[in-house]
């Protein structure tokens, strides 16, 4: 993780993870036949993390918070670990569209896809309306969004509107939209 931190996934290798660890490469190859392996293994943790992310922000919500407060505490947590480990986030998405690894496979973008389709259900179980057709759909809907606004905020990283506060800002009131 500490190599993804200072460089894209692309720099990735086992022998870099070797040289990194202090060990002999051939050390790494038992742990993985091949470099995707690794990758996916890399990819893997770091979608838990970003759940995980997501989890802790929702859970410092007071208990009296609204189910939107909630999910919306969720996508504050999902933008701040993509815009703290860019390098990170990039390969989450990265690692799908190379490897042609479906987002439906386990472990990999599922933790997510639950938590956010769980505050969806929430909100709908609370009574409040959303402009989609199902749960399902204003899950995809919502992470959609905060991954393009992420994704957009990557490509000029100085710009002052690609701010954290500024994307959990534009998130917010997206969200607010579609349970208007």
């Amino acid at each position: 993780m500490r190599l993804l931190d200072r460089a894209p996934a692309s720099g990735l290798s086992l022998r870099t993870i070797a040289r990194e660890v202090g060990v002999a490469p051939p050390s790494v190859y038992s742990q993985f036949p091949d470099a995707r392996a690794m990758l996916e293994f890399v990819a893997r943790e770091c979608w838990q993390q970003l759940a995980d992310a997501m989890g802790l922000a929702e859970d410092q919500c007071a208990e009296s918070a609204t189910s939107l407060k909630r999910l919306k505490a969720q996508l504050a947590g999902f933008v701040s670990y993509a815009m703290e480990r860019p390098s990170r986030y990039q390969l989450l998405f990265g690692f799908l569209v190379d490897t042609g690894a479906l987002p439906d496979e386990p472990g990999l973008l599922q933790p997510v896809y639950r938590s956010v389709l769980r505050g969806v259900r929430a909100i709908g179980d609370d009574g409040m309306p959303f402009a989609a057709d199902d749960p399902i759909t204003a899950t995809l809907q919502i992470i959609s969004l905060a991954h393009g606004r992420v994704a957009l905020a990557h490509l000029a990283p100085r710009h002052p509107g690609n701010t954290p506060a500024a994307i959990i800002a534009f998130v917010h009131s997206a969200i607010e939209r579609l349970f208007d």
